[in-house]
């Protein structure tokens, strides 16, 4: 049975640890080379060597989503490695985080907290769509059907709201607008751009900077019992990125455990 991405170069990043490690993990199982992605060159190599270890192919590239020209360094290096790129999943973000928490609540915001979340989450975000772009194009054959991805990792905060969370919420809030403005501007060249809008997963870092309280505020929340996996996130990543997403475009895919007020 052919493996769902196979032949297909994939960029994660944020890849180094928690939803991006999955997801690197989860399409080098399905058959992508994979680039993976994000500052630590250790847990990136880490990475890399775990799905190597499986049978799996992926290089590690470091990459700073802050910074233009890394980010261009990131997009040639994979070109440079596997000749293209099909699949981008745009899971790098920064968290607003204030005095060792997540939460970073408006009255301990400063413009250190501010400008890097802009940077990253909205400024980064741009340039990284712009430099890949080009490469995902050339991927596509529209007029087969063919098509290549991009899929940005949202936050469904940016709908329900949470307390001591204005500035991470505010800067992720973008990419729905980002992602159906490039849907429709590309669609016709081949390139589908999606959203996964996710709620809390339990991942190493959000477990050790999260409040109890927090995690308790949110679990009441949601309607299943429980929270999620990064493999959940993972797995939706891949039915966006895969022929079986070939007609879904534009759209935002809640992943959060039906999370409602």
């Amino acid at each position: 049975m052919p493996q769902r991405l196979e032949g297909k170069v994939s960029i994660i990043t944020g890849s180094t640890s928690g939803l991006g490690a999955a997801t690197a993990a989860r399409f080098a199982s399905e058959g992508a080379r994979v680039i993976v992605s994000g500052r630590s060159e250790k847990r990136g190599e880490e990475v890399v060597a775990s799905i190597r270890d499986s049978g799996g192919d992926a290089t590690f590239v470091r990459c700073n989503l802050d910074d233009e020209s890394s980010i261009k360094a990131l997009i040639t290096a994979s070109i440079e490695r596997y000749g293209r790129i099909d699949n981008l999943i745009a899971n790098a973000a920064a968290t607003a985080t204030a005095s060792g928490e997540k939460t970073a609540g408006i009255l301990d915001m400063d413009n250190e907290i501010l400008e890097g979340s802009i940077a990253t989450n909205i400024r980064g975000m741009l340039w990284l769509f712009k430099h890949s772009l080009p490469t995902l194009i050339d991927a596509a054959r529209p007029e087969k059907a063919e098509t290549s991805s991009i899929v940005a990792i949202g936050t469904s905060g940016t709908r329900n709201g949470a307390p001591g969370m204005p500035i991470y919420f505010a800067t992720k809030a973008p990419v729905e607008v980002m992602v159906r403005s490039l849907a429709t501007e590309f669609g016709g060249r081949g390139v589908r751009v999606n959203c996964i809008s996710s709620g809390l997963v339990q991942t190493e870092s959000e477990m050790k900077t999260m409040t109890e309280e927090f995690r308790q505020y949110v679990l009441d929340l949601n309607a299943l019992p429980f929270f999620g996996q990064p493999e959940d996130i993972a797995n939706a990543c891949l039915y966006l990125s895969s022929d079986e997403a070939r007609y879904v475009t534009g759209a935002t895919l809640t992943v959060n455990g039906g999370v409602s007020f």
